[in-house]
C-alpha cells in the first residue's frame, strides 16, 4: 500500500516536471519543423538547421561578416546581406537581423524577444512554403547569446541565382516597354497565390519579392515573412485590400514621382491580379 501511495505522489509531480521543461523548450526554441535539428555548438551559439547540412555551418563560426567565407552581396535588407560559401560548393545568403527606427538607436543588433525571431521566421516561412507560396529556401537561424535575455541573429537562406528584388527589377532596362507586362504578371500571380493559400505578408514591399528568368518564364517569390498571420482559408477581400495598400505605400516610397511604376503600370498589376 505504500508503494501505490508513493506512484500516486510522485508521478504527478514527474508530470508537472516534464510540462515545465517542455513549456521553457517552447519559450527558448518555439516551434521548429519537420526536417530541421537543434543544435547548441556552445555555450552561447543556438542554430536551427535543416537536417543534411550541420557540417557546412558548424566547421567554423559564420556568425559575423569579418568570416573568411563570406562576400558582400547586391542585396540589402536593414544592412548589407553576405554570400557564405558552403562546403557543398553551394552560396548561402546571410541576413544579420536588424532593428529599424528608434529601437535601433537604443538596443543596436541585440533583441530580446522569445522565442528569438529567427526561429519564428524560419517556422513560418515553412508553413508557407509547406502551403505552396513561392519563397525562399531556408537553411537555418542561428542566434549568439550576449546577456540575459538579449541575443543577436541570423538567417540563412539557400542563394537564388540571378535573382533581383523587385525595385531594382523595376529599374532595370530589362523590363521596359513590352518586358513590363510579364514582370508584373508574375508579381501579380505569386501575390494572388498567397492570398488564396491563406498568407498574409504584413511587410509586403518591393524589396521583399524577388524575381528570375527560369527558362522561359519569369517567376517571382515572396520573402521576409517574419510579420506573416495565417487563416485557414483564402484571405479575406479586405485583407487583399490592406496588404496591396502596404505594397502601394513601398511604391510611393522607393518612387515618390512615379518615374519607375506609373498610375497605369499599377492598374495593371491590378487587373494582372484580379485575372490571376
Amino acid at each position: 500500500m505504500q508503494n501505490e501511495d508513493f506512484k500516486f505522489y510522485t508521478l504527478p509531480f514527474a508530470f508537472q516536471r516534464e510540462k515545465v521543461s517542455s513549456t521553457i523548450q517552447q519559450w527558448v526554441w518555439g516551434s521548429t519543423p519537420s526536417g530541421f535539428k537543434r543544435l547548441r555548438p556552445d555555450g552561447t551559439r543556438m542554430i536551427v538547421v535543416r537536417e543534411g547540412i550541420e557540417s557546412c555551418l558548424l566547421k567554423e563560426d559564420f556568425m559575423g561578416e569579418s568570416d573568411p567565407r563570406t562576400e558582400v552581396s547586391p542585396f540589402h535588407g536593414r544592412g548589407q546581406l553576405h554570400f557564405l560559401q558552403l562546403e557543398n560548393g553551394e552560396r548561402a545568403l546571410v541576413r544579420v537581423y536588424r532593428h529599424g527606427g528608434v529601437l535601433r538607436r537604443i538596443t543596436g543588433d541585440f533583441f530580446f524577444t522569445w522565442p528569438p525571431r529567427p526561429f519564428r521566421e524560419l517556422a513560418v516561412t515553412e508553413e508557407a512554403r509547406h502551403r505552396g507560396v513561392p519563397t525562399l529556401e531556408i537553411l537555418a537561424a542561428c542566434v549568439r547569446r550576449a546577456w540575459r535575455p538579449f541575443y543577436r541573429g541570423w538567417l540563412i537562406t539557400r542563394e537564388l541565382t540571378g535573382a533581383d528584388d523587385l525595385w531594382a527589377a523595376l529599374q532595370s532596362e530589362r523590363y521596359v516597354g513590352a518586358a513590363r507586362e510579364p514582370l508584373l504578371k508574375s508579381v501579380a500571380g505569386s501575390i494572388k497565390r498567397m492570398h488564396r493559400r491563406g498568407v498574409v505578408h504584413r511587410d509586403l514591399n518591393l524589396k521583399n519579392i524577388l524575381v528570375r528568368r527560369e527558362a522561359d518564364e519569369l517567376r517571382s517569390y515572396i520573402i521576409d515573412f517574419d510579420k506573416a498571420k495565417f487563416f485557414p482559408e483564402a484571405v479575406s477581400s479586405w485583407m487583399v485590400d490592406r496588404n496591396l495598400s502596404r505594397l502601394l505605400r513601398s511604391v510611393s516610397k522607393f518612387d515618390p514621382d512615379g518615374r519607375r511604376v506609373t498610375p497605369e503600370d499599377w492598374k495593371l498589376f491590378l487587373r494582372f491580379y484580379r485575372e490571376a
